[in-house]
């Protein structure tokens, strides 16, 4: 038999940029807005192909350690992310969450209180949330009333630790507007969860539901019921008061039927 040679990599020359300029910092608490920075500026050739090689290592330990991935699932202009949403193009405009499809609209729909209804969404660009708007078309009540939005597992894309959350006393029926006291940072192409919930202390209303007879796409549904039922409308979580985190997974459950019409004000 033969042999083959194996040629080992050249030696890599010294770090004049990514290390010099990293180098005080953990891997812990270093922000992809840093590495991202230090990379900015490095042309792509060869003669720095051992800097980008560094770049790219210090990187990837630094998703070992953070445990999210901005940089490799959200720079990306050609993501899921980005046709699943788009973004308003002035002051004007809302972003619309609930993303039903066609089929019959649900102008009234029981809203269960202690029950966060929730929609899966994203945003093309980093945004700062300020209010969570949803309707009341109907009822006689009092109550506290709460918006909150969720960050997924990366695992099951299912809704898992709270961003931020808000309430406010209602009354009275319309179209209600909640908001953020600071405003809640949402990264780019990044699934979230919005939820709208209340807590009763007198009578019942509904919310403004959506389309229903074809549901939102994706979501699930229970394997036992027949292939012509309604689609899933939004997931739902039981929950008193202030919306929790983290969510039980196990304790998450589906709505048939019409989930909440919901928009965001950025």
């Amino acid at each position: 038999m033969g042999w083959v040679a194996r040629m080992s990599l050249p030696d890599a020359t010294r770090s004049d940029r990514v290390y010099p300029l990293l180098q005080n910092l953990d891997l812990e608490n270093l922000a992809f807005a840093t590495v991202q920075g230090v990379g900015n500026t490095l042309n792509i050739e060869e003669l720095n192909e051992d800097e980008l090689r560094r770049l790219v290592l210090v990187n990837l330990a630094r998703l070992t350690v953070s445990g999210e991935w901005n940089g490799l699932l959200t720079a990306s202009t050609s993501s899921v992310g980005n046709m699943l949403s788009v973004a308003p193009p002035s002051a004007s405009f809302d972003y619309d969450l609930s993303g039903q499809s066609q089929g019959s609209q649900a102008s009234n729909v029981t809203f269960t209180e202690d029950t966060l209804y929730m929609m899966p969404f994203t945003v093309p660009a980093q945004i700062s949330a300020s209010d969570i708007k949803f309707g009341i078309p109907s009822g006689t009540f009092n109550g506290t009333f709460y918006v909150a939005i969720y960050a997924c597992d990366s695992s099951t894309n299912l809704p898992a630790v709270k961003v931020d959350s808000a309430s406010a006393s209602i009354s009275s029926t319309g179209d209600k507007s909640i908001s953020f006291a600071s405003g809640a940072t949402l990264a780019a192409n990044t699934l979230y969860y919005v939820s709208i919930s209340w807590a009763r202390t007198s009578g019942s209303c509904t919310y403004a539901g959506g389309y229903y007879e074809y549901g939102r796409s994706g979501l699930p549904i229970s394997a036992a019921s027949a292939i012509s039922t309604n689609s899933g409308g939004c997931l739902t979580y039981a929950a008193a008061g202030t919306p929790p985190t983290p969510l039980t997974t196990g304790s998450i459950g589906v709505l048939v039927g019409a989930g909440p019409k919901i928009r965001m004000d950025v």
